[in-house]
């Protein structure tokens, strides 16, 4: 099957929700919806795709339709920046998934406006910290207090809307030479270590500081699983053993919280919940995230529990019978965050680490599923096949609100990307642009 071509008719989709502005374009999150600028929801990670639709095709149009959403973008961001506007330090929500985008975009183009856009995002990251115990954080509005309907501010600490993802853009930023040196990053680091929690199994995070809920998540977007990446690849830019061991301990914690399946284990999806019965399989709260922990950890120490834990985890996944049993854990969301994108974009990464063809063959078979859900838009005579899209439930609590979304973390231009790289793999070649919280950044 040409997955590029599948990839090719999901930008057709895409680009059928793009709209003009004074500053050049953007895409609405839905058809017929507002356009939105960031990483996960809106045209910061269509722009990524866009790239990798150039990287793969080498058809200068889509690096055009880049660089036109490129300036709004960095209008936006230049607008933002210079009031002071308060925009969360999230890695895919806010700054920090400015600071990617644009520098991405600047190294694709040549053209140096998009790099000191991301310079001007950084410096918002900065100036929103605040100094606690010996380094860094951040206090911000309660994530998910339209859920909760509890307000008010915490240290937010996690990767995914937390300290651990900025620190993570500050690891970045740094080997791209957008800083000098990592100590924003060790700052970040050494607050992360005051507020980790001991515990009989090892170290290990919550979402924020002083939690107002119970929720105590093991995995990678909002547990320690994040937290203990931010501190590995830490240890590979200043070879500082507290984080390095910091990082070992919370993997120790995570391992500590498998549970048996039918064949291999899984972790769940919050220890609130006992005996464990929920487990996400994508990369928010599943294998296809908190793996990547133990993807790098392997990578530092060559310590052959981590791959012995990685395959049977990734067992444990394939024991639910994804991507055609939909469990509990896997709805209907082909999405790079919590659904099939992720997943597949998952194997195809332990294809490059262990070489084995039984996760090139799963990757191909989740790709098949995603493109089996898909829905052809409306055919005309004059323009036939205008292109492809995919009715997702973005919350698992809500399964009956769906919605066909644009984005990169929700929605198809995630999905592209997965349908792309899977191609470039198959032809041995790369067209994948890495984000900076996964192997091989």
């Amino acid at each position: 099957m040409n997955y590029q071509q599948h990839a090719i008719a999901t930008a057709r989709f895409v680009d059928s929700t793009k709209t003009q502005s004074s500053g050049g374009a953007t895409w609405t999150r839905i058809p017929g919806g507002k356009p939105t600028h960031n990483l996960y929801h809106g045209s910061a990670g269509i722009i990524l795709f866009y790239l990798e639709l150039f990287r793969s095709t080498e058809d200068e149009g889509y690096l055009e339709t880049a660089i036109e959403a490129g300036s709004e973008l960095l209008a936006y961001v230049q607008e933002k920046a210079s009031r002071k506007a308060f925009i969360t330090i999230g890695i895919y929500s806010g700054w920090p998934g400015y600071v990617f985008v644009l520098n991405e975009l600047a190294k694709a183009s040549a053209d140096k406006r998009y790099r000191e856009g991301a310079i001007a995002a950084l410096e918002r990251i900065t100036t929103q910290s605040s100094a606690l115990g010996s380094g860094i954080g951040w206090i911000e509005p309660i994530p998910f207090s339209d859920i909760t309907g509890i307000t008010g501010e915490r240290e937010v600490i996690d990767l995914s809307v937390g300290a651990a993802g900025a620190g993570i853009i500050y690891l970045y930023a740094y080997r791209e030479g957008l800083l000098e040196s990592p100590e924003l990053a060790c700052k970040t680091a050494d607050r992360l270590l005051e507020v980790a929690q001991k515990t009989d199994d090892g170290l290990r995070w919550l979402m924020m500081a002083d939690m107002p809920f119970p929720f105590t998540a093991p995995n990678f977007a909002h547990g320690g699983a994040g937290v203990a990446y931010f501190l590995a690849d830490l240890y590979k830019e200043c070879a500082r053993s507290e984080y390095l061991d910091a990082a070992v301990s919370g993997a120790n914690y995570v391992m500590s919280r498998s549970t048996p399946q039918s064949q291999g284990h899984l972790v769940c999806h919050n220890e609130e919940q006992q005996p464990p019965s929920l487990f996400y399989l994508g990369v928010c709260h599943g294998p296809a995230g908190t793996g990547r922990l133990m993807q790098l950890l392997y990578s530092l120490t060559s310590d052959e529990k981590y791959p012995t834990w990685l395959k049977s985890n990734f067992l444990g996944l394939q024991s639910t019978g994804a991507p055609l049993v939909r469990s509990k854990g896997l709805w209907q969301n082909m999405g790079q965050c919590c659904g099939d994108a992720g997943i597949g974009d998952y194997a195809l990464s332990l294809y490059a680490t262990f070489g084995d063809e039984g996760y090139l063959q799963f990757a191909r078979t989740v790709a098949d599923y995603i493109i089996s859900q898909g829905e052809s838009q409306k055919e005309e005579e004059e323009a036939p096949g205008d292109g492809v899209s995919w009715s997702g439930a973005e919350h698992r609590s809500r399964p009956d609100f769906l919605e066909k979304q644009t984005g990169y973390m929700q929605g198809a231009a995630g999905i592209g990307s997965f349908l792309l790289n899977l191609h470039a793999v198959e032809q041995g070649k790369s067209c994948k642009i890495i984000m900076p919280d996964t192997p091989g950044n």
